[in-house]
């Protein structure tokens, strides 16, 4: 996983690797997109969990679009906001975030999709481990897990006030 903010236009504007990091740990969601199977792109905003190195996990529904996708190309960028709101003053906005780019897959060996879901149950839920626990290893050879392997990623921030 390649930290690399030598793309950004406004290097003054960059997230430092362990600014970024928090924002990938801590977001809520994010956007996926991808590349629409009968062209154009797709994006669709995700519930998410990192493995606190070059992974990031989606749990998806069996079939659907986004799968389709994935499908027909795998890579894909992820991108996760933080801290976003209007200055109108400013004529600015003040946020940061995070960009990843990336290969996706789906999971296909239990052991993984079960690491996967102990992750979305501990960010999301943690009050419910046991009982997610539980109900995931009764559904886990129906549950679908896509796995997207980070290859690069960058962070910045917007307008901050003074």
């Amino acid at each position: 996983m390649h930290y690399n903010i030598s793309t950004l236009r406004r290097h003054e504007r960059s997230l430092s690797e362990e600014e970024a990091r928090k924002i990938l740990h801590h977001g809520l969601y994010g956007v996926l997109s991808m590349q629409h199977s009968s062209g154009g792109g797709y994006g669709i905003p995700l519930h998410y969990a990192w493995d606190g190195g070059e992974s990031i996990f989606f749990h998806a529904a069996p079939e659907g679009e986004k799968l389709r996708c994935v499908a027909q190309e795998p890579n894909v960028s992820f991108c996760v906001v933080s801290e976003g709101r209007v200055l109108p003053q400013h004529f600015s906005t003040a946020y940061r975030s995070i960009i990843l780019q990336g290969n996706i897959s789906r999971v296909k060996e239990e052991e993984t999709k079960m690491q996967a879901l102990r992750l979305l149950l501990q960010k999301y839920t943690p009050k419910e481990m046991e009982r997610g626990l539980h109900y995931a290893a009764q559904a886990v050879d129906k549950t679908c897990i896509l796995q997207l392997n980070i290859r690069s990623w960058s962070g910045k921030h917007g307008f901050e006030v003074p």
